[in-house]
């Protein structure tokens, strides 16, 4: 390094400015280096040859020191440092060799090219040119380092690295956190650490207390433990409602746990919204099961009064003709009180009923009043029969809908070809599962077959019965 010695003090300054600037892109490649992802043998061999390089150029900056302090002090001091810098460039050389049938690239020889100017018998041989190959080799290391934080920065944000995934794990909604059995933190993301910060006002500092501390410890306030779907889960202050499970991760001879948070919220308001709606569902079923049941009551008072009304009109009709024949003082013949007599029990039997249009009538307006829409589209059969039977079986039809279904609207279709149709229609609930037929819809079903027609039942989309009775089989 004697050379040194005649140049100027700004240009030996100049290269020692050089040189920290060189230990300082170096140190930066090191650090990109570090992150890359995967790491092989061969990652490990190039980042060990990268710190060797650092080494090296530390020693570099030490013998231009040398020579700053010898002219400080007013005298030539020797190159020093002999052992340290021969052991510098063979790390260099064995690691870059390595590197380069590795990963099958040439690059690495110049770097242990231009390290060997680092050794003392480099500098011997070279003798006064010796610092033309020392500012040459540091330039090209200079402008290395430069490069190789450009290309590992390029890699760490453009390809899968630890940065790179690290990023990744940060954009998940899901909350993440790896630690080890003792409670040792390895990663978290950042939506665990939020809510962290809401459930415990700190951040997650070991996981196993963090665990802990969800299934038993206290919580911030606005926060609190609810049940979803027999699952414990946790509802903050923003009504979001979470989820946290934990998982075993074997690592070679090392287990992980992962805690995961899993944001339930859309399911929480569908389940609370569904419980809602089922009771009041089932309020609504418990009123109309009531009304169902006292129009009962009263369609039967209904149906005493008018028996008694028809029995006293009955009565009274034949009684006064009898009182009548007496005033008249007309003597009664014996066969026509024996003809009063037998044919009471047969008038007093007859059933003077609507007809079926009255009755459909009569039944939407029942039903009117109780805020249940029935809508009937079309024109009833012709055949009297058929007819009836169609009325009787709206009338079951309506009254199913309204106490199992919970419907508020009810359609019904008559039209006609070569049969008579009629096509039921609700808006209330489905059935969960296959159709018992009880009395109510196996009445209906042998009244058809009577007729010699069928019923169908569907329960997809909606709940629909469609009856068909062709008009040949009636008339026969």
């Amino acid at each position: 390094m004697a050379e040194f010695y005649r140049f100027p003090h700004w240009a030996l300054t100049t290269l020692v400015m050089a040189a920290a600037l060189c230990i300082v892109f170096q140190t930066r490649a090191i650090s990109y280096s570090i992150r890359r992802l995967p790491t092989g043998w061969v990652r490990r061999v190039e980042n060990g040859m990268e710190c060797a390089i650092l080494g090296m150029l530390f020693l570099f900056a030490a013998l231009l020191a040398q020579v700053q302090y010898g002219l400080f002090c007013g005298f030539l001091a020797p190159s020093a440092y002999g052992l340290v810098r021969q052991a510098v460039f063979l790390l260099t050389a064995v690691l870059g060799t390595t590197a380069a049938v590795g990963m099958e690239l040439i690059w690495p020889f110049f770097a242990v090219g231009w390290a060997a100017v680092l050794l003392p018998l480099t500098e011997t041989v070279t003798g006064p040119a010796y610092p033309v190959f020392f500012l040459m080799s540091m330039a090209f290391f200079l402008l290395r380092s430069v490069h190789i934080c450009v290309l590992r920065r390029r890699e760490l944000y453009t390809q899968l690295s630890s940065v790179s995934v690290k990023e990744a794990i940060d954009t998940l909604h899901t909350g993440l956190l790896f630690f080890r059995r003792s409670g040792e933190l390895l990663l978290c993301n950042r939506s665990m650490e939020e809510l962290a910060r809401q459930m415990t006002g700190q951040p997650v500092q070991d996981g196993r207390l963090f665990q802990r501390l969800l299934e038993c410890g206290p919580l911030c306030g606005g926060c609190a433990r609810e049940v979803l779907g027999g699952q414990q889960v946790f509802r903050l202050p923003d009504s979001s409602v979470w989820s946290f499970s934990a998982h075993e991760l074997p690592m070679g001879r090392q287990t992980m746990l992962l805690l995961t948070a899993d944001d339930v919220t859309e399911h929480w308001d569908a389940v609370t919204f569904l419980a809602r709606q089922n009771q009041a569902l089932e309020q609504r079923g418990q009123e109309l099961r009531s009304t169902i049941a006292h129009l009962q009551a009263i369609c039967e008072a209904e149906e005493i009064a008018r028996s008694k009304a028809r029995v006293h009109d009955l009565l009274g009709q034949r009684i006064s003709l009898l009182l009548r024949a007496l005033r008249d003082d007309r003597q009664m013949d014996e066969s026509l009180l024996l003809d009063f007599a037998r044919s009471l029990p047969t008038a007093l039997r007859e059933d003077r009923t609507p007809s079926p249009a009255h009755r459909l009538e009569m039944l939407r307006e029942t039903f009117q009043g109780m805020e249940v829409s029935v809508e009937f589209q079309g024109a009833l059969p012709e055949d009297g029969a058929v007819a009836d039977s169609f009325a009787e079986i709206a009338v079951e039809c309506v009254t199913n809908a309204v106490r199992h279904g919970y419907a508020t609207r009810i359609q019904f279709h008559f039209f006609q070809n070569d049969c008579w149709r009629m096509t039921v229609t609700d808006n209330g609930i489905p059935p969960a599962g296959p159709i018992r037929e009880g009395g109510g819809i196996g009445g209906m079903r042998r009244r058809v077959r009577q007729l010699g027609g069928r019923m169908e039942l569907y329960t997809v989309p909606r709940f629909r019965i469609e009856l068909s009775v062709p008009k040949e089989a009636v008339e026969k």
